[in-house]
């Protein structure tokens, strides 16, 4: 018994010893072959790893980073993260909502703030948890503001939050734009220029905004992959700015993110590129040429009248409505009508704005909701100190956009076939009721 249990040990000494050695001298497969199952293996958990939940605890307001949607058990708030919610709406009995991923939302009819242009993009929405009337067991999220893009790292409570009040008006007329914000005329034409704002957007975002706006534009351009930014505000505002005014942008950089892209201690903003150089020069000058055309048309001593038809005119004989696009976000942006003649709604709306700024024409942009499908947006123009609706959308529907049957209408000629029967809002920056009086009277086609 002795022995065997000596050859045992040998046996099995000799066994430990053949193992080290083939690892010592660079027998790898094995070893790298546990190394790559072991990191495959993590790899395969990491993928499959839930997202962690946030903790929303809070009275009422609350910051949500996610996704508005609407089917047909109506609207909901899809946030980024799952949440974990104690709404203390009682003080002595929260109610408490567990790995929320869809939050009911109310109708625009209801809460009054239209969400249409906003289905399917990443958004960052300020508002309230609220209950339906007598019903405490649905929960159900009010906006009162919505940012587009992902402006916090993540949803969080915010129990002192209160309704905005209407934008303030913080352009100073006294001191001048930057004179790059000019329209600019090259041989008797209107040439796309890129630096412009709308007159709402200055109202809304101020003069220095306007200062910090054109150095920013000109970073871009020269592929510059960072610019000053001393003002939090600015850094804020400026996914949403770029969504409405700066098409361009998005056609070469990834989407601006306020709490990824904005260095608070640096006081700088990231531009993340989405190509090279040479593609980035590429695209703008496609995009330079595709503006031009839907001016060339337009001369400076047209009146207002003339400049918003022509750009109409020109504009909808050119798109096509791409019915895909409501899946598919990118699709949605402006710079798709400008390089590939295709958007939706809210494309042709944005673009037929920013084309009127640059024959100075002051415009705004109005949502609905409908009963047929999701919401529709369309275009307020001012011209000679009244303003009318215009929908190259509707347009495009009627002899391939060769007409003006949806120009310069009036109130009751907009909403004739039902069309904003649940209400009107309009703003870039807030969504606010629209009356029938704020139109002009009469349609321009009659």
């Amino acid at each position: 018994m002795k022995i065997k249990k000596i050859l045992s040990i040998m046996l099995l000494l000799a066994l430990l010893c053949t193992c080290f050695t083939a690892c010592s001298e660079g027998d790898t497969t094995q070893t790298d072959s546990i190394i790559s199952s072991s990191s495959s293996d993590t790899e395969s958990s990491s993928s499959v790893e839930e997202v962690t939940p946030v903790d929303i605890d809070t009275t009422g307001g609350v910051v949500i980073v996610g996704k508005i949607g609407v089917d047909d058990n109506g609207w909901y708030m899809q946030p980024e993260q799952p949440l974990n919610i104690t709404f203390n709406y009682f003080e002595d009995k929260p109610s408490v909502y567990t790995n929320q991923t869809r939050i009911k939302m109310f109708d625009p009819k209801d809460d009054c703030f239209e969400k249409a242009a906003y289905v399917g993009q990443l958004v960052t929405v300020s508002g309230t948890f609220s209950f339906y009337r007598d019903d405490f067991e649905t929960l159900y999220f009010l906006p009162y503001s919505i940012i587009v893009g992902k402006n916090a790292k993540s949803s969080y409570s915010a129990p002192d939050l209160m309704p905005q009040d209407e934008p303030q008006n913080l352009y100073d007329p006294s001191k001048p734009l930057p004179k790059y914000m000019d329209s600019r005329i090259i041989d008797g034409k209107y040439d796309f220029n890129v630096f412009m704002l709308s007159q709402e957007t200055i109202e809304f975002m101020g003069n220095d905004f306007a200062t910090f706006y054109v150095g920013f534009v000109d970073a871009f351009l020269n592929y510059d992959k960072e610019f000053e930014c001393q003002n939090k505000r600015f850094a804020e505002m400026l996914s949403t700015v770029i969504y409405d005014e700066f098409a361009l942008y998005n056609a070469c950089a990834e989407p601006f993110e306020f709490y990824k892209d904005y260095d608070p201690e640096k006081g700088t903003v990231s531009i993340n590129y989405k190509y090279n150089k040479t593609e980035h020069e590429k695209i703008i000058e496609q995009f330079f040429a595709s503006a031009n055309s839907f001016l060339k048309d337009v001369t400076p001593d047209q009146t207002d009248l003339e400049k918003a038809k022509t750009i109409y005119h020109a504009l909808s004989t050119k798109m096509t409505y791409d019915d895909s696009a409501m899946e598919i976000i990118e699709r949605k942006e402006s710079y798709y009508a400008y390089l590939h003649n295709s958007g939706v709604c809210v494309t042709f709306a944005n673009v037929y704005n920013q084309l009127l700024t640059q024959v100075g024409i002051k415009t705004t942009i109005a949502y609905c909701d409908t009963e047929e499908y999701d919401g529709h947006a369309w275009s307020i123009v001012t011209i000679d100190g009244e303003q009318y609706f215009c929908d190259p959308t509707f347009e495009l529907s009627y002899d391939n956009g060769n007409g003006y049957k949806f120009f310069g209408l009036n109130y009751e000629d907009r909403t004739s076939d039902g069309l904003g029967k649940m209400g009107i809002r309009y703003g870039r920056y807030y969504t606010l009721p629209l009356y029938a009086d704020m139109i002009a009277p009469q349609s321009l086609n009659k």
